[in-house]
């Protein structure tokens, strides 16, 4: 069976591991600081504060920016869960959106619910597609960019995290850069820095508390090892995204586009006409596994009306997520690509 995500480990990266294993110094350290450090340098920013998840810097982020009860905060209703009950956790009102064709929210999907109350908008780079951030900076609201499929996209040169107020990461399993679990908060604000690193660490008595949710050397020297090697994660997602763009051309999918833009492909997704979930069966019957880009709309979770966000609906319905990571071996990208042929073709065969 062909698996929708996988983690790409190499020796190298276990013996990272098996290093800091051997030198008893497994807590957070200097090696969460030195990953923090050349995330940073990476991305172009000021730097970066290391935490236990991608749920965590969010949560980190919102704290810093004062959101709490009675607030607002925009976020895209095709998102998964976890970011919705972040902005839960602080207390403050999720506020969903509709999205664009591409699955990302727009400009005009959040200026319709804008308030006086919004303290904050959570920009969502999906599926690794980079939103125009500067083009949501006229609103004035502090954007928080949330990258955990995006790491390493960028638009018009800037790398996505590095546009908005605070960017927040997640190093998931299947995420394009893994430390097995882990997140990280960055900025170019040494002022929001000091204050997620307070409240990361502790170091001073908060009536807000703390976020007790570090990241540890264990984990910090795994994805060191694999961001010394991530362009080539990127170079490997890319030249599966173009056999994929170039072999399916002839099938009347509708096949994701990027403008202006570097995409990381964290996921490749097709729209196709039908029920998923028959689509879903026919890649297990030929070995393969596909899932829906997201897992559920938010709105449905809160019980709003579907008519409210109709383009979300459509995309929900319509999209199938194929296979693509570094470990896929190029004879399995051409079984993909074999079984979409045979799939499309029996379902249009009429």
């Amino acid at each position: 069976m062909i698996t929708h995500s996988k983690p790409w480990i190499t020796e190298a990266d276990q013996q990272a591991v098996a290093t800091v294993l051997t030198s008893g110094m497994i807590a957070q350290g200097q090696l969460v600081h030195q990953l923090e450090t050349k995330v940073a340098n990476y991305l172009g920013v000021a730097g970066g504060v290391a935490v236990a998840s991608g749920s965590s810097a969010l949560v980190l982020a919102l704290t810093a920016l004062s959101v709490n009860c009675d607030d607002e905060v925009i976020l895209p209703t095709y998102v998964c869960k976890s970011v919705m009950e972040s902005v839960i956790s602080v207390g403050a009102k999720p506020v969903l959106c509709d999205i664009g064709n591409d699955g990302n929210m727009t400009q005009e999907t959040i200026a319709a619910q804008l308030t006086s109350k919004t303290a904050a908008i959570i920009v969502v780079h999906i599926f690794g597609i980079a939103v125009d951030t500067y083009a949501l900076q006229c609103f004035g609201i502090p954007i928080i960019e949330d990258c955990c499929q995006a790491f390493g996209s960028s638009i018009n040169g800037a790398k996505v995290g590095s546009i908005g107020t605070i960017g927040i990461f997640s190093f998931h399993a299947t995420k394009c850069l893994t430390t097995g679990e882990g997140g990280m908060a960055v900025s170019h604000s040494s002022n929001l820095l000091e204050k997620m690193r307070s409240l990361r660490d502790g170091d001073s008595f908060s009536v807000k508390g703390r976020i007790a949710a570090p990241l540890t050397d264990l984990q910090a020297a795994l994805g060191l090892s694999q961001l010394s090697r991530y362009s080539h994660f990127l170079q490997r997602r890319q030249e599966i995204a173009n056999y994929y763009l170039h072999h399916l051309q002839n099938c009347s999918l509708q096949l994701p586009a990027a403008i202006n833009q570097i995409s990381t492909f964290f996921r490749f997704t097709v729209r196709v006409n039908g029920n998923f979930e028959t689509y879903q069966q026919q890649f297990h019957q030929h070995h393969i596994q596909v899932r829906r880009g997201v897992d559920n709309l938010l709105h449905r979770l809160l019980g709003l009306e579907p008519h409210q966000f109709p383009t979300a609906e459509r995309v929900f319905a319509e999209t199938v997520s194929l296979p693509i990571y570094p470990a896929l071996s190029n004879a399995e990208v051409q079984q993909v690509v074999l079984a979409c042929h045979t799939i499309w073709s029996k379902n249009h065969e009429h």
